[in-house]
Parts: structure tokens; sequence; C-alpha cells
């Protein structure tokens, strides 16, 4: 009887060993996506507007799409979330463009 109490413990003292390195586990990849949240919501909503873009010129859109870009590639140190506010009002954004911007300012401001 000795033994299987042993034994017990010692898968008791294991899986929390197990728990508690998952904890810390997730609790680092939260921590990072945090910290990589910004560039990672920017990104999605520039290929969203890449993706709206057209052949012909769309000066407002090309503006937006520069400015995200710039800020990706690290010639802005704030991303251009008044930018992204104005072209959401402008008659030149559809509705599905429009709803992917607010939801991803949404996420920003978080």
């Amino acid at each position: 009887m000795d033994k299987f109490w042993l034994n017990f413990a010692f898968e008791i003292g294991f899986f929390s060993l197990l728990g508690i390195l998952y904890y810390f586990y997730q609790k680092r990849k939260i921590v990072r996506y945090e910290e990589n949240k910004t560039p990672i919501v920017i990104n999605f909503l520039m290929q969203n507007c890449l993706a709206e873009k057209l052949d012909e010129s769309q000066p407002q859109l090309d503006r937006l799409i520069e400015s995200l870009d710039d800020y990706l590639n690290h010639k802005m140190a704030n991303p251009p979330l008044s930018l992204l506010r104005e072209f959401t009002q402008m008659p030149e954004c559809s509705p599905e463009l429009k709803k992917v911007i607010l939801e991803g300012l949404r996420e920003l401001e978080r």
C-alpha cells in the first residue's frame, strides 16, 4: 500500500510541474502577442487596403497605404490611427473596408 501512495504522490507532483510549466509557456505567448499586436493589426489593415485598391488612381487610399507601410518599415514612430479614422469617413472607403478598419482600430485601443 505504501508503494501505491508513493506512486500517487509522484504522479501528482509530476503533473503539477507540467501544469506550472504550461502556465508560464502560455503567459509568455500572451505577453509576446501583446507586444507585437500593433504591427500585426497594421499589417492586416494594409493588406486589406491593398486588396481594395483598384488599377485607377485613388489618392486618399494611396496616402493611407504609404503611411501604413512607413509605420511597418519603422519610418514613423506611431501608427497612423488618425489617418485611418479619417479614411473611414470618406466616400471613397467601401463599407467592407470601413468595417475592417474600425474593427482594427478597436483592437488597437484595447
